[in-house]
């Protein structure tokens, strides 16, 4: 059974992607409402932008990356 999964993953990496996240987001404006898992998925969209960012410079680019954002024209 696993290496059928395997073999289909190999051969459709984004779609078996695609679609659970489809699957998942279908589950959660079911249960939680549109605007909760809008609100969900921003926050997670916020955390890994901060992750990479992180990831890449430490605080220092988390720090240039917002003043960039918020400076003064």
């Amino acid at each position: 059974m696993m290496d059928w999964f395997k073999k289909f993953y190999g051969e459709h990496k984004w779609l078996t992607i695609l679609a659970a996240g489809a699957l998942v987001l279908g589950i959660l404006f079911l249960c939680i409402g549109f605007w909760r898992t809008l609100l969900l998925a921003a926050l997670v969209a916020i955390g890994v932008l901060i992750g990479t960012l992180l990831d890449r410079g430490g605080w220092p680019a988390v720090k240039d990356f917002f003043a960039s954002i918020f400076q003064k024209r």
